[in-house]
């Protein structure tokens, strides 16, 4: 839907328009924003501030929308508007961010309102045979008789509501419109005749001020008065009597001038009415008023018309002043309207019969494709079943707060039947001895309370037999037209070499069945033999056979699992590090591909793109990521002119955009700082990110030191290599020529200090009952270290450990401080590993706090001994850049 369209909408239901909140909630993500975001302290798990159109369509965002529009409007209005635009977007319903990550929505924006075909469980010739009434349908229409429940339905209510219409018109209708002419009437006739007071009041005054004499006084506002005319030809007139009544003056009566008109009616009267009389008495009682009765017609004694007339007083002089208008028009009009609605009910009555005549031959037809649509709607529903049932998954549904339905293979996992199963809650399966399953029975206990998101929890069930299985639950939200539910996926796990296997084989999914025992053998190499080459390129080979970046990232999601088995199995750190990193090297390569494709057949017909490059940086550069590290990147784009700088932006950042959306689905949280592609301050063209590098190397803050320290390590993960290097060349003559620069960033650096108190121990925190030490800052003093001496000698290389090694071969750091440095990167990277392999069954968040409290007291005293080797590197780095 549009802007306008939804402003429409929200101005006719809630009383406001509103264009500025509806273009807030489809608008693009700009810095401003972001710098607001983060100034109130925001949360990346809970807001999207890179892919956020996605978010401001999500129940989440109504808070920001007070925030932003909260001097505007009150509040009551911003809620209003922003529900009814995301109820019309998304068919009733107000979605959740994580609905839009698992799919259960498609983000709709202003810009287009296209709508991803939904699968179909019936084929087109099923679904035109059960649903658009073909095949022997109407064969047996004919044979059909309508029910009188039919007509009591369809017939007669129409035939009601044309009665009801043509009696309301008559009774209602016309009244109305007759008494809306005659108020108009009535209103005119006031305002004349207080025009006609106001001249008689001029010469009251001049009586009243000496100039002349009551007589004189009368007599000139009374000829003054018999000279006004208004109306058709100018033959409307005033008249004036005393409160006898006594005929003062009458422009087209002059016989009556001077009589008495106590017993005057008009002979055109049949009525009898004593007109000046009556008139007389509504001056004498209100001061004035109006009196319908029959008139001579203007100046034409020979007929009379009704006419409607007002007087009003004029007290001291103990007058009457009255003026009437002729109503035929109003009578006139009244006939014209009945004759028109006449003809409009004979036409509409016409047309009713030719309705209900086509309603009554449709229905038998109609009636018939109800019924085979139903037998459609079974057939479907059967299949589904099917498909459910031949899953080797169990399935719970919950709906509203109750279970609706279990599968076999469920009850076939816990040795319950259905009916043991209905009487039962999902929680009731666990193994209530297991403390880990609380999170869990928490969990289902929230969703059946509407009161959880959707969730992956590891779990130990207990089956019926007494019997334990490691399941793998997963809870998704549901929407029906009615009322919202879940489907609680009960997945077992296989623990060992024997799942590693099995994750492998699903990381190749469109890999033929021939190369099973390739497969195989390849998985046997990575578990016993330190050279994985061939593995990593076969896996990065399935990547790219992925034709959608759904089943990449139904591929990415197996490789937890996967390197939780290769830790176990001993390989070392450095390579479980390439696994990650190589992967998320090949994912993103296809995310942009996928893209990019899809892109091009959107903007068909429209200028090319610049040359680009997609830039990874920090963790991601330096292939030194966890399976929870979040998403580093920047885009680089060739030059352009001034003129159309701002269009190529934007067509890169609804790019943008979507990778960075895809890679949040695909596992890769959003990076807390904003340092992503999808943010314009980092989507820029070369010429930007020269001038973006001058002012950090010559200003040398702490802000723009901090943001060199990512922009460093980069890594060209897509596109056009040469303006990577073309930017890193410029680095290098830039930070050659500002020697001052190096004296800042050494000084930046050695602010990252290994966790060590003054007396040699770690610097250890408390977190409830643990007490712990950051592995991720026990990391950073190494980073910094090898990153300043390669920027210093012109490496490019964005790995810690490549850098290192490069700096060795040249000479710049001896033997012993290689060696010594390998040994404390490598073991800190060890513990990181297995740290938060131990502390997160479902790897997925992200944890670098090991308890110390937890470690032997040899593995503590190990751990000092190595960190405590951090500062003397640090010393180095002091001595050879500060002196």
């Amino acid at each position: 839907m549009k802007i306008a369209a939804h402003a429409d909408r929200t101005e006719k239901l809630c009383g406001v328009r509103a264009e500025d909140i509806h273009k807030w909630i489809d608008g693009f993500f700009d810095t401003e924003s972001f710098g607001h975001f983060l100034r109130s302290g925001g949360n990346a798990k809970e807001f999207n501030p890179y892919n956020h159109r996605k978010y401001r369509h999500c129940a989440e965002a109504l808070e920001d929308a007070y925030k932003a529009f909260e001097c505007q409007y009150p509040r009551e209005q911003i809620k209003a508007v922003f529900e009814q635009h995301i109820r019309d977007d998304y068919d009733g319903f107000i979605p959740l961010q994580e609905d839009f990550e698992r799919g259960t929505f498609t983000e709709k924006y202003h810009e287009g309102d296209g709508v991803d075909p939904k699968e179909k469980i019936l084929s087109e010739a099923e679904l035109s045979q059960y649903f658009q009434g073909k095949a022997h349908a109407t064969e047996k229409a004919s044979s059909e008789k309508l029910s009188s429940r039919f007509h009591w339905r369809i017939v007669w209510p129409t035939v009601i509501a044309a009665v009801l219409f043509a009696v309301s018109t008559f009774t209602i209708i016309i009244p109305v419109f007759r008494a809306s002419m005659m108020q108009q009437k009535k209103q005119m006739l006031k305002e004349l005749a207080s025009t006609a007071v106001s001249v008689i009041e001029s010469y009251r005054q001049q009586e009243e001020s000496g100039a002349m004499t009551r007589e004189q006084a009368q007599s000139l506002a009374a000829n003054q008065i018999r000279q006004l005319r208004y109306g058709v030809d100018n033959k409307d007139y005033f008249w004036i009597t005393d409160m006898h009544p006594r005929m003062i003056m009458h422009p087209y009566r002059p016989e009556l001038v001077g009589q008495d008109l106590s017993d005057y009616t008009d002979s055109k009267d049949k009525s009898g009415k004593h007109l000046f009389v009556e008139l007389a008495e509504l001056v004498k009682e209100d001061n004035h008023g109006y009196l319908e009765y029959q008139w001579q017609w203007m100046d034409d004694a020979t007929r009379s018309e009704p006419k409607l007339s007002y007087v009003t007083g004029v007290s001291d002089w103990n007058w009457v002043v009255g003026t009437g208008v002729y109503i035929h028009d109003v009578e006139n009009e009244i006939s014209a309207l009945s004759n028109n609605l006449l003809i409009a009910d004979g036409v509409i009555a016409t047309l009713l019969l030719g309705l209900l005549a086509n309603i009554v031959y449709q229905s038998r037809k109609i009636e018939l494709h109800r019924k085979h649509a139903e037998v459609g709607l079974r057939e479907a529903k059967d299949r589904y079943r099917a498909l459910v049932e031949s899953s080797n998954e169990g399935y719970i549904l919950e709906i509203g707060g109750e279970t609706i339905y279990t599968n076999h293979t469920l009850q076939r996992m816990t040795g319950y039947a259905e009916r043991e199963m209905a009487r039962m809650q999902p929680w009731d399966l666990l193994d209530s001895e297991e403390e880990s399953n609380q999170p869990v029975r928490e969990h289902l206990q929230a969703i059946y309370q509407n009161a959880a998101s959707s969730a992956e929890h590891e779990a130990r069930l207990l089956t019926k037999s007494g019997d334990t299985l490691d399941l793998l639950i997963v809870t998704s939200r549901l929407f029906f037209p009615e009322k919202n539910g879940h489907l609680i996926t009960f997945r077992q796990l296989i623990r060992g070499e024997q799942h590693t296997l099995q994750a492998f084989n699903r990381l190749s999914p469109n890999s033929p069945s021939s190369t099973a025992s390739l497969r195989y053998s390849l998985a046997e190499q990575a578990l016993h033999s330190p050279d994985t080459e061939d593995f990593f390129e076969s896996l990065q080979e399935s990547l790219c056979s992925c034709n959608s970046s759904g089943k990449v990232i139904q591929s990415l999601q197996q490789l937890p699992l996967l390197v939780r088995n290769l830790s176990e199995q001993g390989i070392r750190p450095s390579i479980l590090r390439e696994v990650v990193g190589r992967v998320y090297d090949t994912a993103i390569h296809r995310f942009i591909e996928l893209a990019l494709e899809e892109s091009q057949s959107r903007n068909a017909g429209s200028a090319p793109l610049p040359s680009f490059a997609f830039l990874s940086l920090g963790s991601n550069a330096r292939h030194e990521m966890t399976l929870f590290s979040d998403q580093d990147n920047a885009l680089i784009f060739a030059d352009v002119d001034e003129a159309s700088l701002s269009a190529v932006r934007i067509r890169f950042l609804k790019f943008t955009d979507e990778i960075c959306a895809t890679l949040k689905q695909a596992g890769y949280p959003y990076c807390p700082g904003g340092i992503m592609s999808a943010n314009p301050k980092w989507c820029l063209s070369l010429s930007e990110w020269k001038s973006l590098f001058h002012d950090w190397i010559h200003a040398s803050t702490p802000e723009s030191l901090l943001e060199m320290h990512v922009f460093l390590d980069t890594r060209c993960s897509y596109g056009d290599d040469t303006l990577l290097r073309e930017l890193r060349e410029f680095v290098d003559a830039s930070t050659a020529q500002h020697p001052p620069f190096f004296l800042h960033f050494a000084k930046n650096c050695l602010g990252y200090q290994a966790p060590l108190s003054l007396l040699g121990h770690l610097r250890t925190k408390k977190h409830g009952d643990h007490t712990t030490i950051n592995l991720k800052e026990c990391l950073r003093p190494l980073e910094t270290f090898a990153r300043i001496y390669a920027v210093k000698h012109g490496i490019h290389t964005p790995g810690t450990l490549d850098r290192l090694h490069a700096l060795h071969e040249a000479d710049v750091i001896l033997d012993e401080t290689y060696h010594e440095f390998l040994y404390l990167f490598d073991h800190l990277w060890r513990l990181r590993f297995y740290n938060q392999i131990q502390t997160n069954a479902a790897l997925n968040p992200e944890s670098d706090a090991l308890d110390v409290g937890s470690m032997t007291e040899v593995e503590r005293d190990h751990l000092q001994a190595v960190i405590s080797r951090i500062p003397g590197l640090q010393t180095k780095l002091s001595y050879d850049f500060l002196g």
